[in-house]
């Protein structure tokens, strides 16, 4: 267990602009969406439209709950594809790229 948390903690602690720093952050946004889909946060997007999904709710909880899952779920279909190519080509980059001397 301990073990594990340390490996977490080194992915967290990733270098900033490396890929790993890409990879760790694409993951996060996935969990953040995932866990607001399985909540049922998907019905209160309906605020767009104008309607509240649960009469027993304030429209502004209703809205703020919906706004939430938007823009998790944006961030899963726009950040995460570009975080991951990010991460992909920084590697190549970083792989490909001559080793420089510091003579």
């Amino acid at each position: 267990m301990k073990a594990t948390l340390l490996h977490l903690r080194r992915l967290w602690k990733a270098e900033a602009f490396s890929p790993m720093f890409f990879i760790v952050r694409a993951a996060m946004l996935t969990v953040f969406y995932v866990v607001a889909s399985v909540a049922g946060l998907r019905e209160y997007a309906t605020f767009l439209s104008g309607t509240s999904p649960n009469v027993n709710m304030s429209w502004q909880t209703a809205s703020a709950l919906g706004l939430v899952y938007i823009l998790l779920y944006f961030a899963f279909i726009l950040l995460v594809p570009i975080l991951l190519i990010a991460a992909g080509l920084l590697a190549a980059w970083n792989r490909l790229k001559p080793k420089r001397s510091t003579d």
